[in-house]
């Protein structure tokens, strides 16, 4: 339990106490313990204590005791209207649930028989009463109700905290909480609890603005989403931005959001575009529809000029959340840093630079050098590979940052971030690549690779996919390759149940066939094998000129778009290509990164 005395937060509500630190000492070796839940928006506590399917709230008062001889009634009147609010919203909500709720003063010396109160004989421990449990005099289990049915208190946990939980997970995290199962809309779907340490970096939220870097698969996006459910409930008259950088990122983040929350009225979710379009409704800004489909850059560019003229000041955000950082430019996150409150506010940008899929990549150059920066967190625990596929990911990108570094040796900073394994499976031959001599070889190869990890992994056709760079590519030769058709053909011929990735198609929709994408459709999904293949298709295959920056960036660019596929899988991945070590830089990458 003593985990979660690393919580730092300068939010009042989120604050750990030096009372409360000592709490987890009392209860050291005892049931199970989740921080700073928030059953309901404006009911804030400190500790929500399980033990045997009993639950108890508790609330650390730092009250002194001058200050209550003077203000006793007044804070006695707090208290009894905030539980008396937890009593009508579980009466409303969860008749069948059993719970306490306390308020611990241990600065404070009460004469319960002076009072005469039920609420504060019953729901208040003065200084004697601590220290009665500090001494082992007492036990916390005295101020508990009634034993729940446990199915229904786990159903309950989901609710309450479900910033806590991570929906459709592919691991089970925390081993003190059961996995969630449950329907909404005819679907079913699981959530996880968060590892301790997520927790604790979850409520950690500092004002100002805090960069995360972290490699894929470090949980920047389930961190995201916990501060700003946490953020909605404590500051329940306040508005929060998410932004992402597509829309099936934000369909997936709304979709998230809707299963996890009862309230979601004060979050908005938006693309950059969406977000600046929808600044033009409210504020009225003129532009041309048909000249958007025209010049979509520069009649885009005149909008947010007219947004930065029009809506000075409008300071519209409590915090705002951009996922996926590396995608948007500098001049698009000092736009949006615009709409935030002066003061306390809550600005956080998740980044992993080597997941950079967009034409605004730049290694030689610190997007973030002129954003004021407060607050730096590197995460590094990979939560969605095996240990062979981490390995395999972290080689690869220090194979090509080593291979920046020696055209550029003054490159100071690396590209991708390196992650650490927690899951312990680990069988050689989970990575592999698969050399091929033509088109038509190569598809048959991917068949074959369908098939042996059906009928010898055991895996299920949804827990495939089949990634390519682009749905089709143009020939210099004038002639075009629409290798998509040409895969969705092959694989109706032998059979094989397969769903097109698009916009609309997240990590929680139900698949029922292998997943067949371009590199740009799969964001937000994740697979326990990937195959990838027509790396043909990618522009850079060699830096012709190494002496031009914007070719090594280039080359960059398509190196990205491996990684992005790697990282997609969990356990498997396969690489089919014709070319090899000689006709490729990013083959002999791939090669040196699976032989290692």
């Amino acid at each position: 339990m003593n985990y979660f005395k690393a919580i730092n937060s300068q939010l009042d509500a989120l604050k750990a106490k030096d009372i409360e630190k000592d709490f987890y000492e009392i209860l050291k070796g005892e049931g199970k313990i989740l921080p700073k839940v928030i059953p309901f928006k404006g009911i804030n506590t400190d500790m929500l204590y399980i033990k045997n399917n009993k639950i108890l709230f508790m609330k650390f008062m730092n009250t002194t005791d001058d200050l209550f001889s003077i203000l006793g009634e007044e804070i006695v009147e707090v208290m009894n209207e905030e539980y008396e609010l937890l009593k009508i919203r579980m009466q409303q909500y969860y008749q069948d649930i059993n719970y306490e709720y306390i308020y611990i003063l241990p600065y404070v010396d009460i004469d319960y028989d002076e009072w005469e109160n039920e609420f504060v004989s019953s729901k208040m421990l003065d200084r004697g009463l601590y220290e009665r449990l500090v001494n082992g005099d007492d036990t916390i289990d005295l101020y508990m109700n009634e034993e729940n049915n446990e199915i229904k208190l786990n159903i309950f946990l989901f609710d309450i905290c479900s910033e806590y939980y991570i929906p459709g997970s592919s691991i089970h995290l925390n081993k003190d909480f059961k996995k969630i199962s449950f329907f909404n809309n005819e679907y079913e779907y699981t959530a996880s609890m968060m590892e301790n340490e997520q927790i604790v970096v979850s409520d950690s939220i500092k004002y100002g603005t805090t960069i995360f870097n972290g490699g894929s698969g470090t949980g920047k996006t389930s961190i995201m989403l916990s501060r700003v459910l946490k953020l909605s409930k404590i500051y329940p008259h306040h508005r929060f931005l998410i932004l992402v950088d597509s829309k099936q990122s934000a369909n997936e983040m709304r979709e998230k959001i809707e299963l996890l929350s009862r309230d979601s009225s004060n979050i908005d979710v938006h693309t950059f575009s969406s977000f600046v379009f929808r600044l033009a409704k409210i504020y009225n800004l003129v532009f041309d529809y048909g000249m958007l489909k025209k010049d979509y850059e520069k009649t885009f560019g005149n909008l947010i000029k007219q947004a930065r003229n029009v809506i000075k000041n409008k300071r519209m955000f409590k915090g705002i959340f951009i996922d996926e950082a590396e995608n948007f430019s500098e001049e698009q996150i000092k736009f949006v840093e615009e709409f935030l409150y002066k003061t306390k506010h809550i600005f956080n940008i998740f980044n992993c630079k080597g997941m950079n899929l967009t034409n605004n990549l730049n290694i030689f150059h610190n997007r973030y050098e002129n954003i004021h920066i407060d607050h730096i967190k590197t995460l590094k625990k990979n939560y969605r590979q095996s240990k062979e596929l981490v390995e395999l990911s972290n080689r690869f990108g220090r194979n090509a940052d080593n291979y920046y570094k020696s055209l550029r040796p003054n490159l100071k900073n690396n590209v991708f971030v390196e992650t650490k394994h927690i899951r312990a499976i680990s069988s050689k031959g989970n990575a592999n690549i698969i050399n091929v001599s033509d088109l038509d070889d190569q598809i048959s190869s991917v068949i074959w690779e369908i098939e042996y990890l059906i009928n010898k992994k055991g895996l299920s056709y949804k827990d495939i996919a089949v990634v390519y760079p682009f749905n089709k590519k143009r020939l210099k030769s004038g002639k075009t390759i629409y290798f998509q058709y040409m895969l969705k053909k092959a694989l109706e011929e032998a059979g094989i149940d397969f769903i097109m990735s698009d916009e609309n198609l997240t990590s929680m929709s139900p698949k029922n066939g292998v997943t067949i994408s371009n590199i740009y459709s799969i964001r937000g999904l994740e697979f326990k094998a990937v195959i990838l293949c027509e790396l043909e298709m990618l522009y850079n295959q060699k830096i012709a000129d190494p002496e031009q920056d914007y070719q090594i960036n280039d080359f960059a660019g398509d190196i990205n778009k491996v990684y992005y596929a790697i990282n997609k899988a969990r356990e498997y991945v396969s690489f089919v290509t014709t070319f090899n070590s000689e006709s490729s830089d990013i083959i002999r990458i791939i090669n040196e990164s699976v032989e290692n």
